[in-house]
């Protein structure tokens, strides 16, 4: 039941389990294992407040050899196909991998990036 859920047990709904165990260490290490029920409001809120301002650098990279395109973003049915302006916000152009488009390894989001762009980018 929800109020015995962990903090821990609600975050990993949301979150990769590293980030989250690598968040509550940093953030609430003696409230990880309580059980939802006995955080108080303004402990949720704070936490959450915390975690919306939370600003995450990344280390490094491992470079183009492990490159790979990511999913979700933009649906291809919002924009307009020759222009790439949104059909919600006329003057709103979206490109690359903000729109969710894929295609195989080797290259093709770069092209996607560089199309798409160019097809914005005659607009003007």
């Amino acid at each position: 039941s929800a109020p015995t859920r962990t903090i821990r047990k609600a975050l990993l709904d949301f979150l990769p389990r590293k980030l989250t165990d690598a968040l509550l260490d940093h953030l609430a290490p003696p409230k990880r294992l309580r059980g939802l029920g006995e955080w108080s409001d303004a402990e949720i809120m704070g936490l959450s407040d915390t975690l919306h301002g939370l600003a995450l650098h990344p280390s490094g990279t491992e470079g183009y050899r492990t490159a790979e395109v990511t999913l979700g973003g933009l649906q291809t049915s919002e924009l307009s196909s020759k222009t790439m302006e949104s059909h919600k916000v006329p003057g709103l152009y979206f490109i690359g991998e903000v729109v969710d488009v894929t295609g195989h390894l080797g290259g093709y989001n770069f092209q996607w990036a560089w199309s798409s762009g160019v097809a914005a980018g005659e607009v003007a």
